[in-house]
């Protein structure tokens, strides 16, 4: 199977290859903008080598860039580095990225995205069981994994299904915090008699 699956990818490769090859030896002739389906090829391929080599199961037609993109609220892939402007806020072990392609699991909200009453505990144990999936750079304080491409594969796959388990667990979990808060509230207005 691997086998087959690198293969498309040569066969695109070369297919872009040939036909980038004609257009440019013709680019007086034609009018076509070979730049931008230069580009359009690379996003291409770039796509292809995730899903066939690092095992990303993403539409490879929807690759926006080579160097960032955001694929959905919490996830982007893109070049981390000093040259790009893109390090690791507050590493929990002080390491840096250096020219690398890493996917990104982000939080920024951290436990809210769960509502409004910020249920860390349940939060925490979504972020743990991200962290089992072997991130190369962790800024805890920021809600952020950086996966490198070796590892980011599992970790993509599953997001969604890990995400849609937490929202199930909360979903309950909710009520019962609700209930909570609205009968500790009655007995301070009880008391306030």
């Amino acid at each position: 199977m691997a086998d087959k699956k690198q293969g498309t990818l040569g066969k695109a490769k070369k297919a872009y290859s040939e036909t980038l090859g004609v257009l440019n030896k013709n680019k007086d002739l034609c009018v076509f903008d070979v730049k931008s389906l230069e580009f359009q090829s690379e996003r291409h391929l770039f796509g292809l080598k995730l899903k066939e080599v690092y095992g990303f199961e993403i539409d490879v037609k929807r690759i926006a860039s080579v160097d960032w993109f955001r694929i959905n609220d919490y996830l982007s892939l893109g070049r981390f580095g000093e040259k790009y402007g893109r390090t690791v806020s507050w590493s929990d072990d002080d390491q840096q990225p250096s020219d690398e392609l890493l996917l990104l699991i982000s939080f920024p909200t951290g436990a809210y995205i769960f509502g409004d009453d910020y249920p860390r505990s349940l939060f925490n144990d979504l972020f743990d069981e991200l962290k089992t999936y072997g991130p190369k750079y962790s800024d805890s304080n920021n809600q952020s994994l950086y996966f490198s491409l070796k590892q980011a594969g599992p970790v993509f796959n599953a997001f969604d299904g890990i995400m849609d388990k937490y929202y199930k667990i909360n979903k309950g979990d909710f009520k019962s915090r609700k209930i909570k808060r609205l009968k500790e509230e009655l007995e301070k207005l009880e008391s306030l008699g």
